[in-house]
């Protein structure tokens, strides 16, 4: 039986949004809320990666690790790594704390798209999505090799690997579901 971690990435710098993202709300929700309930449909466990300064400020209870010492500040891929080294799985969910308009039918859609490739990932009309993504396997070792060698692209992580684009016409209708919030909301 396959054991899926979904990742809730929770720890950037928010700097254009001026203040951390995984708090800010919408709906009267907080942005992680409703991106962790995305997750926990779709995996058996869900584990949020943030900025050790933001760990106390969630509920007790919910399993929230910062990046590895050696990773710390490099970006996405050193959350991915940190998710995969301190929680082994078989597969992972991924998905940026900024996306709160993706639910559980989606992440449970692209579950079941992700069969096929090393890593499964979202594409619009417009842009590629790499943060709303399935990986098959425990990458970890080879990310921390790709952070090692100063690279800190997802997308060109993706481009060493069998990364398949799903469209997300077969998640959601809607493409605004998979708006990143990058600027606070008023």
């Amino acid at each position: 039986m396959s054991r899926t971690v979904g990742i809730l990435l929770a720890g950037g710098l928010s700097s254009r949004f001026g203040s951390p993202k995984a708090f800010a709300e919408i709906d009267g929700r907080l942005f992680y809320e409703q991106v962790y309930e995305a997750l926990a449909a779709a995996c058996d466990q869900v584990v949020i990666v943030a900025r050790p300064e933001l760990i106390a400020r969630f509920p007790a209870g919910l399993d929230v690790i910062a990046d590895l010492s050696e990773l710390a500040g490099k970006g996405p891929l050193a959350g991915i790594c940190s998710a995969m080294e301190e929680r082994p799985a078989d597969c992972y969910l991924v998905l940026p704390c900024d996306m709160p308009f993706v639910g559980p039918k989606e992440t449970q859609a692209l579950v079941q798209l992700s069969l096929q490739a090393d890593v499964t990932a979202v594409q619009t009309a417009g842009e590629k999505i790499p943060l709303f993504s399935v990986w098959h396997g425990n990458w970890s070792r080879e990310l921390k090799k790709f952070i090692d060698l100063g690279n800190l692209s997802v997308f060109a992580f993706l481009e060493t690997i069998h990364t398949e684009w799903a469209a997300s016409s077969l998640i959601h209708e809607d493409p605004a579901v998979f708006q990143n919030i990058n600027t606070c909301i008023k």
